[in-house]
């Protein structure tokens, strides 16, 4: 726990998130959390059992590390969704920079509507002053991304100190080994705070408006859609297909917009019965019409 006089150890009952402003309160020589005031932000993801993780709270900027030797751009723009849904604005950093193949960078800017790239360097110092000033003069910021992406060689190279271990990436497939095992808040000299954190596997989305954030190009076309319960598929008058055809709109996007909407949808429909009668009964619907299509394709034979 930081104080004005250094970090402490504290003791909790209550449950407490990197980033939280705490009232502590002195017993002997312990320190205990008394009460955790209401967080403005907080970046959460579901777990294995579907329970809400709060990974950092009170955050104003989400640093999307996204490593330039293996980059995934739909795992981008699901990290992307999570941070728009955590309330803080998310910022992609293309870290390892200067192992980017040419117009990488290009790349990713028009992939990610509304969002801003910064390439970065740990090796060259690229881009680490955009950094710092997005942090200034007392912003807090996380650090979020796969392990190997470079987060814990940029918060070093920010604080101006090898306070974090960094690892090598393995050899075969670019794929980091696990160096920070704990989230960790430090301050950064030049102003503000950084929090790094463990790489994530797995990042299930919690819910939110983040999709309609990520995509609003999509959702733009979708409601120009001659229906307004448009799959955007295969329907006829679908605008986002048409776009798609025209090489107006990635195909690729616009498939990544569909999976994370459906997980969405089913962690909607996993917390709310009346959600989950209502997806049921529109399944029925169209099983039927599916069905009765092809009894009348059927007899016209």
């Amino acid at each position: 726990m930081a104080l004005a006089d250094g970090e402490h150890a504290a003791r909790s009952t209550l449950a407490v998130a990197v980033g939280d402003w705490v009232v502590v309160r002195r017993r002997r020589d312990d320190l205990l959390v008394g009460a955790v005031a209401p967080r403005w932000s907080q970046l959460t993801r579901r777990d294995a059992e579907g329970l809400t993780q709060v990974l950092a709270a009170n955050i104003d900027i989400v640093f999307i590390t996204a490593p330039a030797d293996r980059l995934s751009a739909a795992r981008v723009e699901r990290e992307t969704v999570v941070a728009w849904d955590s309330g803080a604005q998310p910022v992609v950093l293309l870290t390892k920079s200067d192992l980017a193949e040419p117009g990488l960078v290009e790349q990713l800017r028009a992939r990610l509507v509304g969002v801003d790239v910064i390439a970065t360097s740990a090796v060259t110092g690229a881009g680490v002053d955009r950094v710092a000033d997005a942090l200034r003069p007392c912003r807090t910021a996380v650090l979020l991304g796969p392990s190997g992406a470079g987060k814990s060689s940029l918060a070093n190279t920010l604080l101006g100190t090898d306070r974090l271990a960094v690892g090598d990436v393995r050899a075969g497939d670019r794929r980091g080994r696990h160096t920070t095992s704990v989230r960790q808040l430090l301050a950064v000299p030049t102003g503000g705070v950084l929090i790094d954190t463990p790489g994530l596997r797995s990042l299930a989305l919690a819910g939110g408006e983040g999709v309609s954030s990520t995509f609003p190009d999509v959702e733009a076309l979708a409601a120009r859609c001659r229906f307004a319960d448009c799959h955007h598929e295969q329907e006829p008058g679908c605008a986002v297909v048409a776009a798609v055809d025209a090489g107006e709109l990635d195909a690729r996007r616009v498939a990544n917009y569909h999976k994370l909407r459906r997980e969405l949808d089913f962690q909607l429909r996993r917390d709310d019965p009346f959600a989950r009668s209502e997806a049921e009964r529109h399944l029925k619907i169209r099983s039927k019409a599916a069905r009765r299509m092809y009894r009348d394709r059927a007899d016209r034979q």
